[in-house]
């Protein structure tokens, strides 16, 4: 018998799919913070570099709070990049300077509108189970930030186009 999101109730584990949803969102945190990594090294535009340092310390401490909501819930944390995320970093680090900035930014924007969606979908799906309710309860928090972040993003990438 399943008791909504997240756990069983006959092993008292999480369902698969809130676990794979966890690693969903930990794996998307990892590629944002080091293509923003790469963007640190890469940008030629004060304004991309200082979108890449925000969203890393952003990103940073919402893969923190997610590890500590998902605690002892037996979720495989991603080590490395999935084969979608290691293409796209590897076709951003062969980019010039200033090709690499608005490409950066489309990767950017993309990624995070693909995060809030998910975020979004979790928030209204509400559950007691106690994975579903943590992760429920930091996508609650982190919805906003995301959806900041994908405001100056946009703003970012706005200004990189007027610029040409």
């Amino acid at each position: 018998m399943a008791l909504g999101l997240g756990i069983t109730a006959a092993q008292g584990v999480p369902r698969a799919d809130e676990q794979e949803f966890v690693s969903q969102l930990a794996m998307s945190n990892m590629a944002a913070i080091q293509l923003a990594h790469l963007a640190t090294m890469k940008a030629q535009d004060s304004d991309v570099q200082k979108f890449a340092k925000s969203t890393i310390e952003s990103r940073l401490k919402a893969q923190k709070q997610l590890a500590d909501a998902a605690s002892g819930a037996g979720i495989r944390w991603p080590t490395k990049l999935d084969d979608k995320y290691r293409q796209v970093q590897e076709r951003l680090s062969k980019l010039g300077s200033g090709q690499f900035d608005r490409e950066f930014m489309k990767v950017t924007i993309d990624q995070h509108r693909d995060f809030e969606r998910m975020l979004a979908a979790h928030v209204s799906g509400r559950s007691d189970a106690p994975l579903a309710a943590n992760v429920n309860q930091w996508a609650t928090t982190t919805l906003p930030e995301i959806r900041a972040q994908l405001k100056e993003a946009e703003d970012v990438s706005g200004r990189l186009g007027k610029a040409e």
